[in-house]
């Protein structure tokens, strides 16, 4: 399909959302409050189980979060005792004759 073909289609009308169930005729009063009512109702609900679930996850969040904590501190712990307990191997040849000149710029004659 060319991407020009889909222009000269008519726009597919999109209905609003909750526009489908008022299609019918007008809600009177008594029952106007009662659907109402029961929206409310349900959004508590719902309201109710996602603060649960947040609340869980929260939990659950912390406690990973503290044990990767707990972790990052033992192994600075183990580096520090393994620090105090030997003193700094030299590598071999480490010394002065493994070091570079540093480079030095050439002055330019006037």
């Amino acid at each position: 399909m060319a991407p020009d073909e889909g222009a000269s289609r008519p726009a597919r009308r999109v209905p609003r959302a909750g526009a489908a169930g008022r299609a019918g005729k007008r809600v009177g009063g008594a029952e106007l409050i009662s659907q109402l009512n029961d929206m409310v109702a349900e959004l508590i609900k719902e309201n109710r189980k996602l603060k649960r679930e947040v609340d869980r996850l929260t939990a659950r969040g912390s406690a990973a979060a503290s044990s990767a904590v707990e972790r990052s501190l033992r192994t600075i712990q183990r580096r520090v005792q393994r620090a105090l307990k030997t003193p700094p191997k030299r590598k071999p040849g480490a010394g002065a004759k493994g070091r570079r000149k540093p480079a030095t710029r050439k002055r330019r004659k006037p």
